[in-house]
């Protein structure tokens, strides 16, 4: 059999992996979208370069739009089949995917309106305008074709092929994917982890090892550092809720992903507010997907871990308290951006990429009183690296503006292990009797610091659409 790699191979995004048995028979392993550069954004994401019809099944490890962004365009230009993955990533990545077309639309109507701007002319013809990559009925169909799988079951695809989910932890439903494969008299094992959460997250399980493997496709996003300012979250919230909004009357504006990562904020005051310790401070959430997905949490509790199980058991809800308020309307969001009392506001999308963050950004970015959390990652390029860098001025709307706010970073809240989290996952994964480990999902830099840290010449960094004989 043949593994290639399409997507996520030297950097983060747009992961996509394709196994292709002897016989012909052809798995492709998520299918996100390439985020790495946006002005190249139709390029990397509007044709594969291969034939969807082509592609017999589908396996999709979580939801996030990295990961499944592209489906809706496969099954566009021709894909028929079944798209395996696990319940909550079946409910999951419908809303993820409306979004996503959501920002598309948005992003296409402004190119499209520069377009016309630079002609000073008629409308550009039909063929020249830049369209979403699918519609809302290729979502639809998306959908329809997603068959969920529980965990640690053996799932028979076919005489040649099984495949098998483990908790990988990292956000609700998230999978890592062992396939077992008999060809030519023989039988090997692929597991792809998927993304892996952090070990002792909020709200998710640890990420499970796959046992048994003789390949293993791993993520490797922070294989080059250890994480930064882990210690207890419900005290490192309540220090920076204090210092910023009760001390300085101020802001607190955290940047963080609508599936996920809010989840495990909001929780975390949840957990404060029942102890007695949360200030009167109120609270909004400003992402109506994360508000759509949030009750799905409750729907799967039996998925999540002991400390969210044990907590729902005692006090019957995991995110509602006092002070806190959902905003949906984009001009509730603005009028919470301008008001001067202080506040915690969590707001998408977690790089300070689009989304409403950007306008609770501008809005209190000169204000030396205001914090500013990044909670997680933030790709090269996105405003959120720039914030890290301590630039004195940032582009925000391509106007310039001061930075007064206080910019802090966290990874109490991060949903991946870092490079002691990924060998401690390889420790458990038996990795030194594997006989290759392909290191993918990661910048550069932290690709070959994570091959270093292996010390194993069975690690190895694919490239983009390399191709490998197993």
């Amino acid at each position: 059999m043949k593994l290639t790699f399409w997507g996520a191979a030297g950097q983060v995004t747009g992961s996509m992996h394709m196994l292709k048995l002897d016989s012909g028979y052809t798995v492709l392993i998520d299918c996100g979208l390439d985020y790495e550069n946006r002005d190249d954004f139709e390029a990397n994401n509007r044709y594969f370069p291969f034939m969807p019809e082509d592609i017999h099944l589908v396996i999709l490890t979580h939801a996030h739009i990295d990961h499944s962004g592209n489906l809706p365009n496969l099954i566009r230009q021709g894909f028929k089949g079944q798209i395996l993955c696990t319940d909550p990533t079946v409910e999951l990545a419908k809303n993820l995917l409306l979004d996503s077309l959501n920002v598309q639309r948005i992003e296409s109507n402004r190119k499209n309106s520069a377009r016309k701007s630079r002609k000073k002319s008629k409308r550009p013809a039909k063929s020249e305008q830049i369209a979403t990559l699918y519609t809302k009925h290729h979502i639809e169909l998306t959908h329809d074709a997603m068959v969920g799988i529980q965990f640690n079951r053996v799932f028979e695809v076919n005489d040649q092929l099984t495949i098998e989910f483990f908790p990988a932890g990292h956000i609700l439903g998230a999978a890592s994917v062992k396939l077992t494969v008999k060809e030519h008299g023989q039988t090997k094992s692929v597991g792809f982890t998927g993304d892996l959460g952090n070990y002792n997250s909020k709200l998710v399980v640890d990420p499970h090892a796959m046992p048994g493997l003789d390949y293993l496709i791993t993520e490797s996003t922070y294989g080059g550092r250890m994480h930064l300012h882990t210690s207890n979250a419900e005290n490192l919230m309540l220090k920076y809720i204090e210092d910023t909004c009760v001390k300085y009357k101020g802001k607190l504006v955290i940047p963080a992903f609508s599936v996920g990562r809010t989840q495990s904020i909001i929780f975390t005051l949840n957990q404060l507010h029942t102890k007695g310790l949360l200030p009167p401070v109120k609270v909004y959430t400003d992402s109506p997907l994360a508000i759509k997905t949030t009750r799905l949490y409750t729907e799967f509790i039996e998925q999540l871990n002991d400390e969210a199980k044990t907590f729902f058991k005692a006090n019957g809800k995991l995110f509602t308290f006092p002070n806190l308020y959902t905003i949906d309307e984009d001009f509730d969001s603005k009028m919470v951006s301008a008001m001067p009392e202080p506040a915690v506001i969590i707001s998408a999308a977690g790089m300070v990429e689009g989304g409403r963050i950007q306008e609770h950004i501008r809005h209190n970015i000169g204000d030396a009183y205001s914090t500013i959390l990044i909670a997680g990652y933030c790709a090269e390029g996105t405003l959120g690296a720039e914030l890290l860098k301590g630039r004195p001025s940032v582009s925000i709307n391509k106007k310039e503006r001061q930075v007064y706010a206080k910019i802090e970073r966290t990874d109490a809240f991060s949903a991946h292990p870092d490079q002691e989290g990924l060998m401690k996952y390889l420790e458990a994964s038996d990795y030194k009797k594997l006989k290759q480990i392909f290191l993918v999902h990661g910048d550069p830099d932290s690709l070959t610091k994570f091959k270093e840290r292996i010390g194993l010449d069975s690690a190895v960094i694919p490239e983009m659409e390399q191709e490998f004989t197993l």
